[in-house]
């Protein structure tokens, strides 16, 4: 069965800088590499340490449990190579659920 989330991920404990412009590259080969490169745009502000990555529209996912797990942990580990101190916060949202 699939379903349509919505993905956010916000990096924060990054020294702002260069180290940010790593953790944005980072996250981006990872998202990449996982085909979310159309579904989900990374943005950093360099002043303040901070990287997000955001969808604009649902992404439609198979097997959501397996594949979320190695999304939160894949992106944890990505960041955490280039900015151990960094802290990554990733949230779902399901867009087929009822309010």
């Amino acid at each position: 069965m699939s379903i349509s989330i919505g993905l956010s991920l916000g990096v924060s404990g990054v020294q702002s800088g260069e180290e940010t412009a790593r953790v944005a590259e980072a996250l981006t080969a990872f998202l990449t590499k996982h085909d979310l490169e159309k579904d989900v745009a990374v943005s950093e502000d360099t002043s303040t340490g901070e990287v997000f990555a955001e969808s604009d529209y649902p992404i439609i996912v198979s097997r959501f449990g397996p594949w979320s797990d190695e999304i939160e942990q894949g992106s944890r580990d990505t960041v955490r190579a280039v900015a151990p101190a960094a802290h990554v916060d990733v949230r779902w949202s399901f867009e087929d659920e009822d309010d």
